[in-house]
């Protein structure tokens, strides 16, 4: 994608010399053998059912709900606070600050 900038920055030695092949990827690992029981059955993934899907539903925006209240609760300076901190733990990535380290 870059090949431009290598012919620019390169010298006359780099630019005369083969390039170098990639490495061979690695062969996957063969899968774990099962003993006993866990060899009998394959595991099926379990498939939720219309009512159990529906219940989990109900459940999560019963969750939003509260946790909405909470969040219209919070004053204006401390909703900015809040949002504030979350835009920078998101940009750190969960690191710590460079102010605090």
């Amino acid at each position: 994608m870059f090949g431009f900038l290598k012919t620019l920055f390169q010298d006359d030695k780099a630019r005369k010399a083969p390039e170098a092949k990639p490495a061979p990827k690695p062969k996957p690992a063969p899968p774990p053998v099962l003993r006993g029981a866990a060899a009998a059955k394959p595991a099926a993934p379990r498939q939720a059912t219309g009512q159990d899907r529906a219940q989990l539903l109900k459940h999560a925006a019963e969750v939003h709900r509260a946790k909405r209240k909470i969040l219209d609760a919070l004053s204006d300076e401390d909703r900015a606070k809040l949002l504030s901190m979350a835009i920078l733990a998101f940009l750190n990535e969960g690191r710590e600050p460079p102010d605090k380290r």
